[in-house]
């Protein structure tokens, strides 16, 4: 063989192994054709919160579902972790997601604690991180491949204090020590501070494994403080709420009481019973139309409530805001995220929205309720409060 013979050779091998680079790894993990994408979930599938996880579980089977039957959408196939609700074991989560299963778009964190633990280890990675629920406010500085549309815990702690605020000058404050109500907490004091308000009970609890049953010692330091007001600040265990609203009521305070969503969960209900009449929550909005029909989809199929209807919504959006994601960009990371910045408006089950600069969503927001025979219905500042005259005496 000629030295032409062996140059045109070369050439063609040059050619053949250039082609088969660009046909097969021009996108990073990039599935073989007709495989599905795989992608990670991180949540509280066992232990404290685990029906939290267990919402964002069954609304990620209900949108892969819907997807299942658009000809046109990417299928997935989603690899579950069980990040506890805690940051050590959310962080092994992901390592394995990342590491094992070389997954490059996670859904997660559920709780705070996840998320932050995870951010950090998403952005060495340059994996996609987008969660449904996790509302603690330094999560918005948490990087640059890290997204949520859930609103933030300022969001929760204005609203809640300013409702406060509005009506009395001395509050009581119980808090589950975890990074979502501690984020509450901070604000909701320091906007108490701004209104002359003052916090004359700042009680934490900590609650091991969502067992715990007994808040009487906490209860019985507010009692001696003599509040106008007591606010409850749950964390992930969803019957914790009822418990304390229940003994509070036992051992004699008759002052109003309000607290966030977790007071308005089907477990915090059963738990407080005839107690949780009266007591004034935030949750979010409500759910758009298609979301009232994704909720009824929700309870037939699975048989019980979500733990926050919220919740739901926004971990099936998420799903579809990815899959819309891949049908107009591909499978690539860095356009999916530039496509989520660029996202001028969503249409969800939660509502209409979108990203901001932060990754922080824009649009969707909380407003107050009162619990009235285990529903919740409009608030009404002042009228639905039933103030007692004499609440301690």
């Amino acid at each position: 063989m000629n030295n032409t013979w062996k140059i045109i050779i070369g050439i063609i091998v040059i050619i053949l192994v250039i082609w088969l680079i660009a046909s097969t790894g021009d996108k990073p993990n990039q599935p073989a054709t007709g495989e599905p994408i795989k992608i990670g979930f991180v949540g509280p599938l066992t232990g404290d919160g685990a029906s939290y996880g267990e919402t964002e579980k069954n609304a990620t089977e209900l949108a892969l579902a819907d997807l299942a039957e658009d000809d046109s959408a990417p299928r997935f196939e989603i690899v579950y972790e069980d990040g506890k609700c805690n940051g050590k074991d959310a962080a092994t989560a992901i390592q394995k997601l990342i590491n094992v299963d070389q997954v490059k778009i996670i859904l997660g964190g559920t709780c705070s604690a996840e998320t932050l633990a995870m951010a950090p280890i998403a952005e060495q990675n340059e994996v996609l991180l987008l969660s449904a629920f996790s509302s603690n406010p330094a999560i918005t500085e948490a990087g640059d491949y890290i997204f949520r549309n859930s609103p933030k815990d300022d969001d929760v702690a204005s609203l809640d204090a300013g409702t406060i605020a509005d009506i009395y000058d001395k509050v009581g404050v119980i808090s589950e020590n975890t990074d979502y109500s501690l984020g509450v907490r901070n604000t909701m004091k320091e906007i108490f501070a701004s209104r002359g308000v003052e916090v004359v009970a700042d009680e934490l609890y900590t609650n091991t494994d969502g067992q715990s049953t007994d808040f009487r010692s906490i209860l019985a330091k507010v009692k001696t403080a003599h509040p106008e007001v007591l606010y409850i600040n749950p964390g992930t265990s969803t019957n914790a709420g009822g418990v304390i609203v229940k003994q509070a009521r036992e051992l004699g305070i008759q002052v109003p009481i309000h607290g966030n969503f977790s007071l308005g969960t089907s477990d915090a209900l059963t738990t407080g019973g005839d107690a949780m009449d009266g007591v004034v929550i935030s949750d979010s909005s409500g759910l758009a139309d298609a979301g009232r029909v994704v909720a009824e989809r929700y309870k037939n199929q699975f048989g019980i409530d979500p733990a926050n209807e919220f919740e739901m919504g926004a971990a099936y959006d998420r799903v579809i805001i990815i899959a819309d994601a891949i049908r107009d960009v591909g499978y690539d990371v860095e356009e999916i995220k530039r496509y989520l910045y660029d996202l001028p408006n969503f249409s969800g089950v939660v509502g209409d929205y979108r990203f901001d600069e932060n990754g922080d969503v824009v649009g969707v927001g909380f407003t107050n309720f009162v619990l009235r025979d285990g529903e919740k219905v409009p608030y009404v500042s002042g009228v639905d409060d039933n103030v007692d005259e004499n609440p301690e005496e």
